[in-house]
């Protein structure tokens, strides 16, 4: 588990996160697993669309997926131990069999960009612009917000 404190602009506690983490350097090529990948998006990409979108007069947005990692399916059966302090009582020795990618596992961004870029984008972060005459651009916000939890940025 990790734990972070999140403070506001003045300084005073907003909230605390914790996210439960993989031992990712525990892993072993080959048998925990055969493929990782990370897509990096390309910074004169992005200059580009903005640009053509200055150039048209057209708005520019920007949504992020959050906890963008978890929506990633698994190819391989992955097993974890529960993290200190909360096993389930009775049941303290068991592990648990992840259907889904947990931070800091080796294929947990090749898992999360297959399952995003089967709805077509890359990354967790999206940058997109359209002239909006059509009202594509708030249907396609609407769909991506009820496929993934996702925040307007």
């Amino acid at each position: 588990m990790i734990y972070r404190t999140k403070l506001n602009e003045l300084g005073l506690v907003d909230k605390y996160k914790e996210r439960l983490v993989a031992r990712g350097c525990d892993q072993r090529y080959g048998i925990d697993y055969t493929e990782i990948f990370a897509s990096v998006r390309r910074l004169d990409t992005v200059r580009m669309i903005i640009v053509i979108a200055a150039h048209r007069g057209w708005v520019l947005y920007q949504l992020d997926v959050k906890y963008a990692f978890l929506y990633g399916r698994l190819n391989e059966d992955v097993y974890v131990e529960q993290p200190k302090g909360y096993e389930k009582k009775g049941y303290e020795h068991m592990v648990y069999k992840l259907h889904k990618a947990l931070y800091a596992l080796k294929q947990a961004p090749r898992a999360s960009f297959s399952r995003i870029e089967s709805y077509f984008i890359k990354e967790d972060d999206l940058i997109y612009t359209d002239n909006d005459d059509d009202g594509l651009t708030k249907e396609f916000r609407m769909s991506m917000k009820k496929e993934f939890d996702m925040t307007d940025l």
